[in-house]
């Protein structure tokens, strides 16, 4: 059971270390190729210095070869000069500047094969480095187009909601006019209506036209009318 949730805990952790890697690789990278870029400055440096040694060397070995040039017609003169003392002082100095030389120039294979190495390495480096900054504004590129195209897809659904609702807005205004524009033509109907009764009401108090109602008069008229008529025939 231990050894389950062990496993279970470590799984947890390596998902977690794998989102937050997901969430930051673009900063993640960042860091890396500045500690790359510092490793290449220091390589350059050690190389910048190979080559400082291996020169310091070849101008040692040209001073040694010059008092050698030097020594030697002195150890020929105290051997004529029958000086076997100065001559001796003299090859000694020759034998220790010829040893010195050897070992310069051995010097100089060791620093002249780390200079290659060197080299390599930072030619190397250098042309990695600049493939992973191009590499790495690409991805900067893809990143901020990534994020533009969420942020525009977000803008568009909420675009989509808004236009939904200023539709259903409109439709209701127009809903909303067409029942003024009813309401309107229906009290112009009841206005026109209403004044065509008055018309037809003043007219008849006139005299005029047709009348529209009958009066106790009017009947009382009519009986009198029929009451008069047999007598006269």
């Amino acid at each position: 059971m231990f050894r389950l949730f062990s496993t279970l805990i470590r799984g947890a952790a390596a998902e977690a270390e794998d989102k937050v890697f997901d969430a930051n690789a673009i900063r993640i990278l960042e860091q890396q190729l500045r500690d790359a870029a510092q490793s290449l400055e220091h390589a350059k440096k050690e190389l910048a210095c190979a080559m400082a040694y291996r020169s310091g060397e070849a101008r040692a070995v040209e001073a040694s070869e010059r008092r050698i040039a030097e020594l030697e017609p002195a150890v020929r003169d105290a051997l004529s000069a029958g000086r076997q003392d100065l001559a001796e002082d003299a090859a000694a100095a020759i034998a220790s500047a010829e040893d010195e030389i050897r070992e310069r120039r051995e010097a100089m294979v060791r620093f002249e094969a780390d200079i290659i190495r060197l080299r390599r390495l930072v030619d190397d480096g250098r042309q990695r480095l600049l493939d992973l900054r191009r590499g790495l504004e690409t991805s900067r590129a893809s990143d901020a187009l990534r994020r533009a195209g969420a942020n525009g897809r977000r803008a568009v659904l909420a675009g989509t909601g808004s236009l939904r609702e200023a539709e259903s807005t409109l439709a209701r205004i127009r809903q909303n006019q067409t029942k003024d524009d009813d309401l309107s033509a229906a009290l112009d109907e009841l206005d026109r209506s209403s004044n065509g009764r008055d018309l037809d009401k003043r007219m008849a108090d006139a005299g005029l036209g047709l009348k529209r109602t009958t009066s106790a008069a009017d009947v009382l008229a009519r009986f009198a009318v029929s009451a008069a008529e047999p007598a006269t025939r």
